[in-house]
Order: C-alpha cells, then sequence, then structure tokens
C-alpha cells in the first residue's frame, strides 16, 4: 500500500474495505491484533468483531490508543482466505475490515468476504 496510515485512515468505511478487497486478492497478507492470549475480538452490538489491516503499522496504530497490550499478528494470504475465514464462520465470528481510528469499519460475514475476495 502506498498512501500514509493517517491517509489510509481518513478513507471513507467503503474505500478502506475496497482498498483491502483489492489487496488480499492480489496475495497480500493481512494483520490482525493478538496478544498472548489470542486475537482481539470486538463486540458490535450483538456481534463478535475480528478487526483485520492490510499492513502490520495500521493493525499497530490502531491498537495503541486502546489495546496497547496487543500487537499485530500476520496472517498469510491462503490461511485467511482458507482457514482463517471458514473458521470464523463456523464460530459466528464476523470480519470488521480496516476499522479506522474512531472504530468505524464495515462488518461483514466471513464467507461474504471471502466470495468477495474471490470474485
Amino acid at each position: 500500500m502506498t498512501m500514509s496510515n493517517t491517509d489510509f485512515f481518513r478513507e471513507t468505511s467503503q474505500s478502506r474495505y475496497d482498498l483491502f478487497v483489492k489487496h488480499i486478492s492480489k496475495g497480500g497478507v493481512c494483520f490482525t491484533l493478538a496478544d498472548e492470549e489470542g486475537c482481539l475480538n470486538l463486540t458490535v452490538g450483538n456481534e463478535r468483531v475480528l478487526p483485520i489491516w492490510p499492513t502490520a503499522e495500521l493493525a499497530n496504530e490502531w491498537a495503541s490508543t486502546e489495546h496497547q497490550e496487543f500487537s499485530a499478528l500476520e496472517i498469510s494470504n491462503e490461511a485467511f482466505v482458507e482457514t482463517w475465514l471458514p473458521g470464523m464462520q463456523n464460530d459466528n465470528i464476523s470480519v470488521g475490515v480496516a476499522p479506522n481510528m474512531a472504530g468505524e469499519s464495515i462488518v461483514v460475514q466471513a464467507m461474504e468476504l471471502k466470495q468477495e475476495i474471490q470474485g
């Protein structure tokens, strides 16, 4: 990704979502946040949501405000698409795609995101 973190976070939720899907569709890796106990899951309404970003820098910057104990965890493209997304669907965990610093993002069902990535 060529834009700065600040510019990325200023994009609309739809734009960040589209950039993420394009990044993953082209074979890019993604990042979530984890500590020694596991991955950060957020509660949004009545949904459990795993936030993800296209770079470690974006994930770590987001964590720096309220979740300093977490750090970026790299997920390979193949693992994300073939293992994580189906597993998240089975566990009823949605995906928060590239939340901005205010926590705004598109929240999508895991298999819906997989279908979009695979075109």
